[in-house]
């Protein structure tokens, strides 16, 4: 015989363990893995320096710990926190105790790396408190909201047949769809060959058509089938399945960046974990140990085959000082550049809001930060990252971080709001389009956003095509 608990009791057991997840995921990250940073040290450095970026890290902790514990599920603020940890926490304290770094920090002195931490340490203040700010009272009827549904099933097809048409085209411009599956140096050459002349801004639209529009199509035919809300025919099927086929081809791990890889990944998986707080939290934790121990292994396919340099790693945090995390030297190196050429007072900003405009047609368009900082650094590689923080810091300084970050935390509270409002409708699917920018924060807040722009566009668009917004009543079950 079963017996039924009350659902007060059921309540009460759901919360303890979430609060027992976030405090077990606090000393993991905030204690227990600072300290065998700590222990892999073999270079003098101050206790000041440690302090200083371990705060990062335990910030960043005790923010992911608090996601955790919540009832809410709040997928922005949960990449925010997971990139602000390993890429502006982990990474650095990894590459203070170790005393090694990508080649990338020759460029800056202490006193800019230190300078690096404390501006870090600034963005995720004022995220945070925008994050948490009430900047107008709620409604008195909070049952009605406004509640973004698909036009409907005829445009949704009308949608994927463009979709993949787009796709099509795009395996046609690099030269088929084995490129797709070599190395993402090849790709990279392959669509640069696209149009020379006409700058990134062509390729950008190209890609961000072929890969994103097939991404969103399948997504959204993934809510369709769940929900079951319209009838499927045949043409469905078909769709679907070339959907699926076109998306291992043009977003596939191989040929793709892998920020793009987590992208489409938390895409994918938020729309199928809704409104299930254990699954989302599994994600977090996954997450966050995948971005310290699993993806800087996972840049096997970055060279051609015969180019890549054999694998060397004396111990896991050797790996993240010297691999990939370049974003902490670049926000250090960006300073560096800022003291010697001064800040550009909203020009270099002119690029990302422009991207669409052909550099043929404007010789005098910037570059992106990255590739602007990588010149002045003499580096030979100008494929760089430029993280929020260094974007915003070269535009305007430190009013340029308090208000990026100050507009960003608004935004991520009116996305993650959205995404439990609209949960809790079936018909709903304006968590689809907060699930796919939640993945793509991660390019975003590694920049350039020149790089990002075009993908971002193509995303916007088809969020816009597929849906629309209508006044309706749901009441909250939770």
């Amino acid at each position: 015989m079963t017996t039924l608990l009350p659902a007060g009791t059921e309540i009460e057991k759901r919360s303890s363990a979430r609060s027992a997840a976030a405090m077990v995921a606090f000393l993991a990250f905030g204690v227990v893995l600072p300290l065998l940073v700590r222990g892999a040290s073999n270079v003098f450095y101050t206790d000041t320096d440690f302090l200083i970026r371990y705060a990062v890290v335990l910030y960043a902790a005790v923010k992911l710990a608090l996601v955790l514990s919540q009832r809410a599920i709040r997928p922005v603020s949960g990449v925010f926190w997971i990139f602000v940890y390993t890429c502006m926490g982990v990474a650095p304290l990894a590459q203070l105790t170790t005393g090694r770094s990508t080649a990338l920090a020759i460029q800056v002195d202490d006193q800019m790396l230190t300078g690096a931490s404390l501006l870090t340490l600034l963005g995720c203040v004022c995220f945070d408190i925008a994050y948490h700010s009430r900047l107008r009272r709620p409604p008195a009827d909070m049952t009605r909201m406004r509640v973004h549904r698909l036009r409907g099933i005829r445009v949704l097809r009308i949608f994927s047949i463009a979709a993949l048409a787009a796709g099509l085209f795009y395996i046609v411009q690099v030269g088929g769809v084995a490129v797709f599956f070599l190395s993402r140096q090849e790709a990279g050459a392959a669509l640069d060959a696209i149009n020379p002349d006409s700058g990134q801004a062509l390729r950008a639209i190209i890609s961000g058509a072929g890969s994103v529009a097939n991404l969103c199509a399948l997504i959204f035919y993934i809510h369709v089938v769940r929900t079951r809300e319209h009838a499927l025919a045949i043409l469905d099927v078909i769709l679907m399945v070339a959907l699926v086929l076109m998306n291992v081809v043009v977003n596939n791990p191989i040929s793709n960046s892998r920020y793009w890889v987590l992208a489409v990944l938390f895409g994918l998986v938020l729309p199928l974990i809704r409104g299930r707080k254990a699954l989302f939290n599994l994600a977090i934790l996954g997450g966050t140990l995948a971005s310290i121990f699993v993806f800087p292994l996972s840049d096997i396919t970055r060279r051609a085959a015969g180019t890549q340099a054999p694998l060397q790693v004396d111990s896991v945090w050797t790996m993240i000082a010297t691999k990939d995390y370049d974003q902490f030297t670049m926000l250090a190196n960006t300073l560096g550049y800022t003291a010697d050429h001064g800040l550009s007072w909203g020009m270099q900003a002119l690029g990302p809001l422009l991207f669409w405009v052909p550099r043929v047609g404007w010789p005098d368009k910037p570059y992106d930060t990255g590739v602007e900082v990588g010149i002045w650094m003499n580096n030979s590689n100008l494929n760089l990252s430029a993280p929020l923080w260094a974007e915003a810091w070269i535009n305007f300084g430190l009013l340029g971080v308090v208000l990026a970050f100050v507009g960003l935390g608004v935004l991520a509270r009116r996305l993650d709001t959205a995404y439990r409002a609209d949960v809790l409708g079936m018909g709903s699917v304006g968590y689809l389009g907060i699930s796919i920018f939640a993945g793509y924060l991660f390019i975003l807040m590694r920049g350039s956003l020149l790089q990002s722009m075009g993908r971002l566009m193509i995303l916007a668009i088809s969020i816009l095509i597929l849906t629309t917004v209508a006044n309706g009543r749901e009441r909250s079950t939770r």
